[in-house]
């Protein structure tokens, strides 16, 4: 299928609409914290592969969660609360870390690798107050998480680990929560690294999401992001 090839020096996509049947709109560009910030507010996100080159995509429908329809089971919530501490933007390092470590195998680089220089890039926007961490803590030690980048009213879910049953799962409760009390519009699921098992999630066509991603970039343009 044809797609779009972007130039490293051109910060610019064109149009979502334009992605093909499996969602590929375009390849390569130079990645940046500038790129990233656009593709989120154009409804486009990344995916390296092979690991050379970056692709774009814009699946439609696009899968994401409204926290303000979703219902946390309270007694779920409480239980896993008894076995669990949690915690935002402790460690936000050690999560990305951990992401590494869970899908960077030898062997397997597939899209799901997390790279030194998205490390580098999340970092950034760690540094600015868009990329957030969820740290999820047994006895002191660090058994799961997940991050993602905060833009407006919109969370894009980046990647979630467990290495203990049930860890993961008290991550995505406790981000819808703290979503839900922030009033975010979305939370996107645009990546597999992000989807966990017993979630339900919502299917938005890729025009109405690519207009709530533009609505939601102008309306913050100017505002410092609340997470």
């Amino acid at each position: 299928m044809p797609y779009f090839e972007l130039k490293n020096d051109e910060i610019s996509f064109p149009p979502a609409y334009f992605a093909d049947i499996e969602g590929l709109l375009a390849v390569g560009g130079q990645m940046s914290v500038e790129r990233l910030l656009l593709a989120y507010n154009s409804g486009i996100f990344y995916w390296h592969f092979p690991l050379k080159h970056i692709k774009w995509w814009s699946p439609d429908p696009r899968i994401v969660l409204i926290p303000e329809a979703f219902d946390i089971p309270v007694s779920r919530w409480e239980t896993l609360n008894k076995e669990f501490t949690v915690t935002m933007d402790s460690d936000f390092e050690q999560v990305l870390r951990n992401c590494q470590q869970l899908y960077n195998i030898d062997g397997q680089m597939d899209n799901r690798w997390l790279t030194e220089r998205m490390f580098r890039i999340f970092t950034e926007l760690h540094n600015i107050g868009k990329s957030h961490s969820v740290e999820v803590w047994k006895n002191s030690k660090l058994v799961g998480g997940l991050f993602g980048v905060a833009n407006g009213k919109i969370f894009f879910g980046e990647y979630l680990f467990s290495t203990v049953d049930s860890a993961d799962e008290l991550a995505v409760l406790s981000l819808v929560k703290h979503l839900k009390q922030q009033r975010f519009r979305l939370l996107d699921m645009q990546k597999q690294t992000f989807f966990l098992p017993g979630i339900e999630y919502d299917e938005l066509p890729r025009l109405e999401y690519v207009g709530i991603c533009k609505e939601n970039a102008s309306q913050y343009k100017d505002a410092q992001t609340e997470f």
